[in-house]
């Protein structure tokens, strides 16, 4: 055993010199990976498409969204894909939106997510901005253009966990040599537009469909105290991805609604041993909305 730790250490000290200094990684790389897949559970996408609006119409809203949950293998992450990280923190992830009617029928929007802890896990500061428009409507089709951005992050203890501060320092389980819970955060910057296509109809139910380009920015700043000292480095990752979403939208009365959607956005990740995988991020969305 005390051979194992040795080599677990040496190991450790190795790639520390080369991957635990502030540095760069591809988006596909298992690091960037996991971060897109992250910021993509919370990309600040449309609830529904725009729609006309009178100048000072407002409405406030709250949505709930799925967040998958990933593999032992998925989530081997650190050391260039070697090492586990406890990335299953929360099942799900919820914003509030408040939303107002300007001028040339545009509909400016603010959200804000509450910091609340689930799992040693919390959003940290996290709001976003949007502002959407709609572009040409008729009685088949409507079409809205809508602007995003998204500021903040979230905190956890991702590089030191619960499960992993049981086990004993530089073993198998805990090869990083963690001896408390680490203060992670991730920053999930991102900034995109998207545009959608509604079906218009007599009901109260409206489908439609919305493809979202977006520039995410991300940066892991990670804080881990470990038995050989303290761990502090940050690890960075740019891109951009697309999200595909497709919703319904049911009126219940004049000023409530229902809205429902599933987005999907592809990912690429290059894992050891020159093996490559599709792990895509899909998800499912609730929301209600109230208009004044």
């Amino acid at each position: 055993m005390l051979k194992l730790r040795l080599i677990i250490l040496a190991l450790l000290m190795f790639f520390s010199s080369i991957a635990y200094s502030d540095q760069k990684v591809d988006l596909d790389s298992p690091e960037g990976w996991a971060m897109a897949f992250m910021t993509a559970s919370a990309q600040n996408l449309g609830q529904a498409p725009p729609h006309t609006l009178n100048v000072r119409d407002i409405s406030i809203s709250a949505e709930l969204s799925s967040i998958p949950r990933l593999s032992k293998e998925q989530q081997k992450i650190g050391f260039g894909g070697f090492k586990d990280e406890d990335l299953n923190k929360s099942p799900a992830f919820g914003r509030l939106r408040a939303n107002i009617g300007l001028p040339w029928n545009v509909d400016a929007e603010i959200s804000w997510t509450p910091p609340l802890q689930i799992n040693n896990s919390k959003p940290d500061h996290l709001w976003g901005a949007a502002l959407s428009k709609p572009l040409f409507n008729n009685e088949r089709i409507s079409v809205g253009l809508r602007l995003f951005l998204l500021r903040g992050g979230v905190t956890a203890s991702v590089t030191c966990s619960e499960d992993t501060i049981n086990f004993t320092p530089y073993t198998l389980q805990n090869p990083s040599g963690c001896v408390g819970l680490s203060d992670d955060k991730l920053q999930m910057d991102h900034e995109g537009v998207e545009v959608f296509l509604s079906f218009n109809n007599t009901s109260n139910i409206i489908p439609w469909i919305s493809l979202a380009s977006t520039n995410i920015d991300n940066a892991v700043e990670i804080d881990a105290p470990l038995e050989i000292g303290r761990e502090r480095a940050t690890v960075y990752s740019s891109g951009t991805i697309q999200t595909l979403s497709f919703g319904l939208n049911y009126d219940i009365s004049e000023n409530w609604s229902l809205n429902a959607a599933s987005s999907y956005t592809p990912l690429d990740v290059q894992r050891p041993n020159d093996s490559s995988d599709n792990d895509d991020f899909w998800n499912v969305r609730a929301g209600l909305t109230i208009r004044y």
